[in-house]
């Protein structure tokens, strides 16, 4: 077994005295930037095969860079890709200095592959991986270089934000508060392993080539070895707290599920066996052994829509391997395991009681609402009906109560979790650089409060702020409602969001709101400032420039806030709702890559609304579509203008369309003067007309006269309009 294994070691290159890797690589076709720095600060490498899409966006946050592109060396690394990424990629040398592109001549199935080749081609005092769908923060890594530079450490670690399908979460970050460098490996928690990998970190170059640190021929676990290894070389770290690196995590569940098959697993193993024996004296290799445990157990014993399967003749198979692979392993994981679950799984698959595995899994993996929960002391556990099946712990931490006054704001939650409380935080998804970290007052029991003061909730970004409990681990929880449902209200101090208390502040006082609808006229179109106050009930109160109070719905809707300040003249961005003619043609706003398609020059439109995208790019709604934002396409339409029905049509004496404020009856291709756009009390958009009155804005109803064209409505006679009410009734009975 012992020879089977080394033989293993030796076939994917795991032996770091051995350089041979170098020699196995592919030849490759390469092209640069007409100009080429040779003493680089930095050297990016990255792997991409078909990654199209992401690539325009990975490349600008590179040549962006606040260190200065010149300070770069840019290795893309392509391994035969059958989709037009290399084609993505030339632009940018043509435009830039120092980006090298390396086409292997021969796909190597991995990423393992190309980064070995950036590797060779490597030329900057530090050494970054950054996979293809990623991005970088703009001063991602100048943060990074300035902080080695200081330390002298070999590693520093930053914060990395995930991106799901368009939505931003922190997905790690610095876990010192008190101390930012030469951080002993030893003393880094439990939960820092769990995402070990090529995201967020910058590595020296030195120790790299001084350890003949490479990547492992295999698709799986040939990052984790790889930075492990960095790590344990570097013996001591650096970490910074601000956000470097965006990582791409959107939905493919369907792909990931059918990767998860025996190749998977036996590559995961057998770099786990090689650490153990390479390395079994360290001291923290227990903590990270465990950690990668964890999601083995969690994809080949708890889901049950991989290739691997999940019955009797599967789990036999997985104890089979872990007994090869991991003969070595000589201490118990049950010490580290973070949740009761993976200990009976352990426990189970070490016993070898399948049936019993696959009983317990199937009660287990069962949605919470069809199980019991019971509180036992001061916790909670799962109980299933099956007596011979362990109780399992179900960590809870409950909303209590929240109390308001002159002094702070006060949040009491109920904890049920074995592990003690380290510290709180709480994060803004908009500006997740800006972390608010506290410790907590044990009151009684169970029962502990954050106390915010007003100095401290003044310093908080505008937005929402989800509340995390962080444990000594770094393992963390969220809060649920529960009896703090009762504060959460439009205009209250909480929010709920997804079933988890959320800190509400509305945008500080300092900063400026676009005016953008219904609100008094010498407001809109302007950049104003708007005073929030939190009274004692923990409501907030609005007032606009002249003192006028407003309501929170109406301060909810009749104004824009920006993701962040302007750095162009604010009058760039000043706008209201209304109808606006076209000077210039406008681009419209797709997200799937398609053909760029342009509404003409002329057009009439009206804006109804503004958003921005995650690239903070300002998307306006309107009659025709969204259409980004372009400040010199747009001029505001003062005068009349002559719209035409497409359908019939009711005018209303109101802006609220009721039957008892009906007016007048449009027929079909009927032509009618309108002044302005409007908001009614519920924010639904309405033409004023000449008259008086108020139509619909709906586009799918009347239209631009002047948009039209050669296009004829055929107005609708009266008798007509009589036989089609009539049709119309005699279908619905």
């Amino acid at each position: 077994m012992e020879e089977k294994l080394k033989e293993e070691f030796k076939i994917y290159n795991f032996d770091l005295n051995d350089y041979s890797w170098k020699e196995k690589l592919p030849s490759v076709t390469v092209e640069k930037s007409e100009r080429i720095g040779n003493r680089p600060k930095i050297s990016v490498i990255i792997a991409n095969y078909n990654n199209s899409p992401y690539l325009e966006r990975m490349m600008n946050s590179l040549v962006n860079q606040s260190i200065g592109i010149e300070n770069l060396q840019i290795l893309f690394v392509d391994d035969r890709s059958t989709d037009d990424s290399v084609d993505k990629v030339r632009p940018f040398m043509k435009k830039y200095p120092n980006i090298e592109l390396y086409i292997l001549d021969e796909n190597t199935g991995g990423a393992h592959g190309p980064r070995n080749v950036g590797l060779l081609y490597a030329k900057g005092e530090y050494l970054v991986i950054l996979d293809a769908d990623d991005w970088f923060d703009q001063k991602g890594l100048q943060i990074f270089y300035q902080s080695l530079e200081k330390s002298g450490d070999d590693m520093v670690f930053g914060g990395v934000v995930r991106s799901k399908n368009g939505q931003l979460e922190l997905m790690t970050r610095a876990y010192n508060a008190q101390k930012s460098e030469n951080l002993p490996i030893s003393e880094l928690p439990y939960d820092f392993y769990n995402w070990l990998g090529p995201q967020g970190n910058m590595i020296r170059h030195s120790l790299i080539k001084e350890h003949n640190l490479h990547f492992i021929d295999q698709r799986v676990a040939d990052d984790v070895n790889f930075f492990y290894q960095a790590l344990l070389f570097s013996k001591k770290i650096s970490q910074v707290p601000e956000i470097t690196t965006y990582v791409n995590r959107d939905d493919d569940n369907l792909s990931l599920s059918r990767n998860i098959n025996e190749n998977f697993l036996i590559s995961w193993l057998r770099t786990l066996s090689y650490l153990i024996e390479t390395y079994n004296d360290v001291e923290d290799i227990q903590r990270f052994i465990t950690r990668r445990l964890e999601w083995i157990l969690v994809d080949f014993t708890l889901r049950w829509d991989t290739n691997f399967g999940l019955n009797v003749n599967s789990i036999q198979k997985l104890r089979k391997l872990i007994d090869f692979y991991l003969s070595d392993l000589d201490f118990d994981p049950n010490l580290y395991f973070c949740l009761d679950v993976y200990r009976y799984i352990w426990e189970y698959l070490k016993t070898k009681n399948d049936e019993k595995l696959l009983r317990f899994v199937g009660w287990h993996t069962l949605p919470s609402i069809d199980k019991s929960l019971k509180k036992v002391g001061n916790l909670y556990y799962f109980i299933s009906e099956e007596k011979d099946l362990p109780w399992i712990n179900q960590p809870l931490v409950k909303g209590r109560e929240i109390i308001t006054d002159e002094t702070g704001i006060y949040l009491r939650f109920d904890y049920y979790v074995p592990e003690s409380i380290n510290y709180v935080e709480l994060r803004n998804d908009d500006n997740l650089n800006q972390v608010f970290r506290k410790k907590v007052i044990h009151l009684s029991g169970v029962t502990y409060e954050l106390q915010i003061t007003p100095e401290e909730f003044k310093g908080l970004s505008a937005g929402i702020h989800r509340l995390y409990i962080i444990l000594k681990s770094q393992i963390e929880y969220l809060v649920a409602i529960d009896k703090l449902q009762a504060y959460c209200t439009d205009g209250a101090l909480l929010s709920e969001k997804l079933g988890v208390v959320n800190l509400y502040k509305p945008f500080s006082n300092h900063q400026f709101v676009l005016a953008f609808k219904a609100l008094p006229e010498k407001y809109l179109g302007q950049f104003i400032q708007i005073q929030s106050v939190l009274n004692t009930e923990g409501v907030y109160e609005y007032s606009l420039p002249d003192g006028e109070i407003i309501s929170e719905e109406n301060y909810q809707n009749s104004i824009i806030l920006f993701p962040e300040t302007p750095k162009i003249s604010m009058k760039e961005f000043a706008l209201k709702a209304g109808i606006y003619k076209l000077k210039k043609a406008m681009l419209f706003y797709n997200t799937k890559n398609e053909r760029q398609q342009f509404l003409k020059k002329g057009c009439l439109i009206t804006v109804t609304h503004i958003w921005f995208t995650d690239e903070r790019k300002m998307i306006l709604t309107t009659s025709a579509g969204q259409l980004i934002f372009d400040k010199e396409a747009l001029i505001f339409v003062e005068e009349p203008v002559e719209i035409i029905a497409l359908k019939n049509i009711y005018s209303y004496i109101e802006a609220v369309f009721e039957k008892r404020n009906k007016k007048k009856h449009y027929l079909k291709g009927t032509k009618i003067m309108v002044k302005s756009l409007v908001f009614n009390k519920n924010f639904r958009v309405r033409f004023l007309t000449n008259d008086g009155t108020y139509i619909t804005e709906n586009p799918e109803f009347v239209a631009f006269s002047e948009n039209m064209g050669d296009i004829e409505i055929k107005k609708m006679t009266i008798l007509q309009a009589i036989r089609q009410r009539r049709r119309s009734h005699e279908k619905n009975f």
